[in-house]
């Protein structure tokens, strides 16, 4: 803008100049300048028809509170200087409608690949949709200028920090008989369909298990244990309501909280289970846990399909059973935010979200 006015004063005064003293050299000035003015035009569309950037990495990972440095990539694939470029940025939590912008200023050499350091700091924790927006090539003096739209997304994750939760395992829960596909390797059981292990006969051990072709090529006595079934007695549902008025990124990061917490949780009581959510698409999620590793994949794919701000059409309990109406948990969890805390479907607390943080923090949750 300061190049333009300045550029149109020059301009008229030389107008001025040429009408109030008819000066001789005024035409030949005022076309110079003129011409210049057009040299200008083209220097800023071909600095445009050559100048690129893009997200060196289209997705990011960051824990909560800390700082993270995304990289952008500019290209200038011309044989001249880019003086003047702007490049605007936009940020977006997943579930909030408002957006917060960046703008960004550099200069690129001739035939120069440029990598600019863009600095975030995520208070809170969710997927951040961070958007190339478009850039803005200009002259050299920043008269004219070209808008390029870029149109290029990347996914910044942060995951939340979670918060301690005393976790016991009822009795009920721990007998309670699971059926699934998937055998433990340290502890062998009763289910014949599947070999644990084979170890030397017992006094004591059921003729009915013992390894006939084995013992009879052996010449010794050889005993099969059979596989234990690891199922899961807990399914944990995920089915935020938010109060009216919407949601915001605190409110988000508020419920990410305790919903990695819970998780977490459960493992740490050596309680296997299922977590199930609507991914932003409308259907239905869900993860087995099992090991410390299934909870980073689990909050993994919860950030990256979570609809934060989508409303189910029924509630997650009957989309559940509808869709594997042949399993049975003992015990089902249903973490609703500012809906409550439900366990087999009678609530057992209801507040706000930090209220429901404080509770889970001082309680003994008995699953």
């Amino acid at each position: 803008m300061r190049g333009k006015i300045v550029y149109a004063g020059i301009l008229a005064v030389t107008v001025y100049l040429n009408m109030l003293y008819h000066w001789e050299l005024g035409n030949f000035v005022l076309a110079f300048e003129g011409m210049f003015l057009l040299l200008l035009l083209c220097n800023a569309g071909i600095s445009w028809s050559g100048v690129s950037a893009e997200w060196k990495h289209t997705k990011l990972f960051v824990e909560e509170g800390e700082a993270l440095q995304s990289q952008i990539f500019v290209r200038n694939r011309l044989c001249i200087p880019v003086c003047k470029l702007r490049i605007d940025l936009s940020y977006q939590y997943a579930g909030e409608e408002k957006k917060r912008k960046e703008r960004l200023w550099v200069a690129v050499r001739a035939k120069e690949k440029k990598q600019i350091a863009v600095k975030h700091l995520q208070k809170y924790s969710g997927k951040v949709c961070a958007e190339l927006v478009d850039c803005r090539v200009y002259d050299v003096l920043g008269i004219w200028s070209f808008r390029k739209r870029m149109k290029k997304k990347a996914e910044i994750l942060i995951f939340p920090k979670t918060y301690p939760i005393v976790t016991e395992v009822t009795v009920q829960t721990s007998n309670f008989s699971l059926e699934g596909e998937r055998f433990s390797e340290e502890v062998s059981g009763d289910d014949p369909s599947e070999l644990f292990a084979l170890r030397d006969y017992q006094p004591g051990d059921r003729m009915a298990r013992i390894h006939w072709k084995l013992s009879a090529r052996k010449g010794e006595w050889y005993v099969k244990e059979f596989g234990r079934p690891v199922g899961t007695a807990v399914l944990l549902l995920l089915e935020p309501v938010w109060k009216e008025g919407g949601q915001s990124a605190a409110e988000i990061s508020r419920y990410l909280q305790t919903a990695v917490s819970l998780v977490r949780s459960l493992l740490n009581a050596e309680c296997s289970h299922v977590v199930s959510w609507i991914m932003e698409n409308g259907e239905l999620e869900r993860a087995r846990i099992f090991t410390e590793e299934d909870v980073y994949l689990f909050a993994i794919r919860f950030l990256e399909t979570w609809g934060a701000g989508r409303a189910s059409q029924e509630s997650l309990t009957e989309s559940y059973r509808s869709i594997y109406p042949q399993e049975r948990y003992h015990t089902i969890l249903s973490w609703r935010g500012e809906g409550g805390f439900f366990k087999n479907e009678e609530q057992v607390f209801a507040g706000h979200l930090i209220e429901s943080q404080e509770w889970l923090r001082q309680c003994v949750l008995e699953v």
